[in-house]
């Protein structure tokens, strides 16, 4: 009898370009690190931080209104002082910042229809380089063990139970609007506000240690970028914390330089990050939409139309082309023959030898990150 094999070329496709992050008009003033940053209604706000790269610390006052209507920058009142380092929340149609390099307990409201600050009551803690909270109306602040809320209907602070550790410098927060959530390391807590408790979460399986910037779109946290281990390491990595399953999904890297020190917020159902330090004070400002993210199962599905696998049936060794070294890094094969035992598992690369595999049917997967996402089948001759 005859022996027929079918020849047939496996087709995957990637676009190289796609990310779930775009590049928008930069900052409209000098780049520089430590700075504050918070969005109101449809609106965001950056200002404030310094720049310290020749040794000469220089901090700033300027406060900037973003647009992402029309993807524009326009200069606000000053704040009522310069520093670095400082703490913001929004609370409905305000904006809080204080604390820092330049303050004590003061803190200010903007009331960006009036373009005005407007002094709140003394904060009993000195809080500087530390992401605050709002949750259920009220915003809060956090220093060490030290936990205290602000109430703006009678502009008053009150200390509320002590956090579980003591937060690290430079650790970040966001908000699902009812409860706080702080990463300090590689922990997660959760502040519960009408309980007043704190809960542990789930650890952090990413590689910064402190100096991220957090963000809420959609009652889900995300951290992007910071440092890891020490300030010189810094990275671009994105990751998004989701309460209701208590679990981490890594999304594609920040597109921007690698740094620590940004600032950001959301507006709607998009982030913002802008400015931030390697060394270097950057003034850029990228837009993140985790509608598309390209580490998820089904884009990178699509992400890989364009990869060829060849030649099909093969005799020695299997060719991938057109991928990129982005997926290799994180990608792996593993063959299967025509009983579904394994047979081969190897790292993703140009080529991969099929050399000892017996005469017959095969399939193919392609995993990222543990994460199906594509196979195929071919014949070894």
């Amino acid at each position: 009898m005859k022996q027929v094999f079918l020849l047939f070329f496996v087709i995957l496709a990637f676009d190289s370009t796609a990310s779930s992050w775009v590049q928008k008009s930069d900052f409209g003033a000098i780049g520089r690190h430590r700075g504050a940053g918070l969005s109101i209604a449809n609106k965001g706000y950056i200002g404030l931080g310094h720049m310290n790269g020749s040794g000469v610390d220089i901090s700033y006052k300027d406060w900037w209104e973003y647009d992402p209507a029309s993807n524009s920058w326009t200069q606000k009142a000053d704040f009522p002082t310069k520093t670095h380092g400082p703490i913001t929340f929004t609370i409905g149609n305000i904006g809080y910042v204080g604390g820092g390099s330049g303050l004590n307990g003061e803190f200010y409201g903007f009331d960006p229809i009036s373009n005005t600050w407007t002094p709140t009551a003394l904060c009993p803690i000195y809080p500087t380089d530390i992401q605050a909270f709002s949750a259920n109306n009220k915003g809060y602040v956090y220093n060490a063990t030290t936990l205290v809320e602000y109430n703006p209907i009678t502009n008053s602070w009150t200390t509320k139970v002590a956090p579980p550790i003591a937060f690290n410098t430079w650790c970040s927060a966001f908000s699902n609007g009812s409860s706080g959530f702080v990463k300090s390391g590689n922990k997660l807590y959760e502040y519960k506000a009408a309980l007043n408790t704190w809960l542990i979460r789930a650890q952090f399986p990413g590689s910064m240690t402190n100096g991220s910037s957090a963000f809420t779109i959609n009652g889900k946290g995300y951290f992007a970028c910071g440092y890891v281990g020490g300030l010189s390491n810094v990275t671009d990595e994105v990751w998004e914390f989701n309460p209701a399953t208590n679990t981490w999904t890594q999304f594609d890297e920040f597109l921007g330089s690698t740094r620590r020190f940004q600032v950001a917020f959301s507006i709607f159902n998009k982030g913002y990050v802008g400015t931030g330090t390697n060394g270097i004070n950057f003034n850029d400002f990228w837009e993140f939409d985790p509608s598309f993210n390209f580490l998820s199962v089904e884009s990178l599905s699509k992400s890989f139309d364009a990869c060829n696998i060849y030649p099909n049936p093969v005799q020695s060794e299997l060719n991938f082309s057109n991928v990129p070294d982005n997926l290799l890094e994180k990608s792996d094969i593993v063959i299967y023959d025509a009983f579904g035992k394994e047979v081969i598992t190897a790292k993703l690369s140009n080529k991969i030898s099929c050399s000892s595999l017996d005469p017959g049917y095969y399939t193919l997967t392609i995993r990222y990150s543990n994460q199906f996402v594509k196979q195929a089948k071919f014949i070894k001759l």
